[in-house]
């Protein structure tokens, strides 16, 4: 009895299974007739060599994945095995994504359509466990609303008070192992000296109060004491293993919900609750702003400016987590990509010292201060920073979900021309790594690092390292101007930084954004004058 019940309920689960193919299919060619009619071509489909393309999820589960360069082994690979820029691939649950590398194609999905797209569930749900709902996770008025309190945050008179970072780029100094007789630092990662760097400026920042990690960690080191800072600490190991833990499951797309931990549900708690203690601080009638010294500039606090907007807790515990993640991540992968980028390519940095040496002196002997107006004026940083983010774009895969059918203006037909129809609920891919690197567009050297192919070339939609259109990122111009002034501050202290392995290529680790793996050790020489 037992074994038929059994029996009925696989054939009923298959009979279901076989309906919902069916119907899936006879929707799909209705949708190419119609789309025909209207002028659309279909873009070639990636061929899958299991049903519904299980594979690509089984493969996230192989031990050798973490050996492997998703980027290039797996992404760019799929665009090379396919001989075109756009394709569409058929998912597990009957779904379906379109991934496309043209520039005219994510022109119109992020400015010319934005309005027939959104972020989708699964960005949503995956970033709200740890920062709830803000401007990363919401769209429509939701997200406009967030982007206004936001906007006059990031104005010319904030980004360009370089004070506290100033402050935080001698204690990364102090921190650093000490100078041999002959002026040398021996080869030493400087990853983890950065990331603290950028913990303590962001949250200096953003509470106006710095966890001090770096002079902490310092400090604990001499004295061996660490139970003072272990609240600090706590909170930035939180953050950096939920940011790691939110581009893991965001590769499982829509099965994100299967990979889930305890340690990671206790990370976004934590950080929560570190941010909850400084909204709490500032909500608190008695708390009292910082008043300046006599003829100095108030202290700015983005904390302080946001409960002028809203004295909504929850609001301003998630937009505060929504910048930090933002402008902690970001600009600690861009600097760190620079300082290797440098100590790999010799001739790039000798160009770049002398161009910095030039408009600001030395350490030893300043010719003019380190303010926005004459980084900006230095044109080889601004080249500098361009090339390393082509090849390195912080958000090196991004996507969106069409809100309604709509289409892509390229990429279909045999002359892969044709506008390509987008299916409401369709996921649409566009992956700035592959982009950025197109020989077709930027030539037979896109594969390497040269600055000066940015001197007289303006940006346009082949280049989306800070994406484009109306969610064009608000806190660009303040993540290249800490990170010029950083560059600006090593390249007069130091005259060489080389690897200590010259011939392995700069190994990247991808997560919520795209950065260096930790390991790649750096030997820096001390300028003498």
């Amino acid at each position: 009895m037992v074994y038929l019940f059994v029996k009925e309920i696989l054939l009923l689960l298959a009979a279901w299974a076989v309906f919902l193919q069916v119907r899936f299919l006879y929707r799909w060619r209705v949708f190419g007739k119609r789309s025909r009619q209207n002028g659309c071509e279909e873009a070639p489909v990636y061929p899958n060599k299991l049903p519904w393309g299980i594979e690509r999820f089984a493969f996230l589960f192989n031990r050798q994945l973490a050996k492997m360069d998703l980027l290039e082994d797996v992404i760019r690979a799929r665009y090379t095995e396919m001989q075109c820029w756009t394709f569409r691939v058929f998912n597990v649950l009957n779904s379906s994504f379109v991934s496309t590398a043209e520039p005219e194609n994510v022109q119109t999905i992020l400015a010319l359509k934005f309005q027939d797209y959104d972020l989708g569930p699964v960005r949503k749900d995956v970033f709200r466990e740890t920062l709830g709902k803000g401007i990363f996770t919401t769209d429509g008025e939701e997200w406009a609303h967030f982007r206004q309190q936001l906007r006059p945050q990031f104005s010319r008179d904030q980004i360009s008070d370089l004070e506290s970072t100033g402050r935080h780029v001698q204690i990364l100094f102090k921190a650093l192992p000490e100078e041999d007789a002959h002026g040398w630092i021996v080869g030493t990662d400087l990853i983890p000296y950065v990331y603290r760097f950028t913990m303590d400026v962001s949250t200096e920042f953003l509470f106006g109060h710095s966890v001090d990690t770096q002079s902490r960690t310092l400090h604990s080191q001499d004295s061996g004491n660490r139970e003072e800072i272990q609240e600090d600490l706590e909170f930035t190991e939180a953050m950096n293993y939920s940011q790691e833990y939110i581009g893991w499951r965001l590769r499982f797309g829509p099965l994100y919900w299967l990979i889930t931990s305890r340690k990671y549900k206790n990370a976004c708690r934590i950080v929560q609750r570190f941010a909850d203690r400084f909204v709490n601080l500032a909500l608190n009638p008695d708390h009292k702003r910082t008043v300046p010294e006599h003829g100095k500039k108030r202290k700015y606090v983005l904390l302080d400016e946001l409960v002028s907007e809203t004295r909504d807790p929850t609001e301003l515990r998630n937009q505060i987590l929504h910048v930090m993640l933002a402008g902690r991540d970001t600009t600690a992968s861009l600097l760190n990509l620079s300082l290797i980028v440098l100590s790999k390519h010799p001739e790039e940095f000798n160009k770049l010292r002398e161009a910095v040496v030039s408009h600001f002196g030395t350490e030893i002997s300043p010719t003019n201060e380190i303010a926005f107006s004459s980084i900006k004026a230095c044109k080889a940083i601004n080249n500098f920073l361009y090339e390393t983010l082509r090849l390195y774009p912080l958000v090196a895969i991004n996507s969106r979900r069409a809100l309604r059918d709509t289409t892509l203006p390229t990429g279909g037909g045999p002359d892969r021309k044709q506008p390509v129809a987008i299916k409401k609920g369709e996921q649409v891919g566009f992956p700035a790594y592959v982009m950025h690197r197109r020989h077709d567009i930027w030539g037979e050297d896109a594969d390497e690092f040269r600055s000066d192919r940015w001197i007289n070339r303006k940006l346009g939609w082949e280049m989306t390292a800070f994406g484009g259109g109306p969610r064009v990122c608000l806190g660009q111009q303040f993540a290249l101007n800490e990170v010029s002034f950083v560059l600006v501050r090593f390249l007069q202290r130091y005259d060489r930084i080389e690897a200590v392995d010259m011939v392995s290529p700069l190994k990247k680790k991808l997560s919520v954004t795209l950065g260096p793996a930790e390991g790649q050790n750096i030997r820096l020489h001390r300028a003498a004058s």
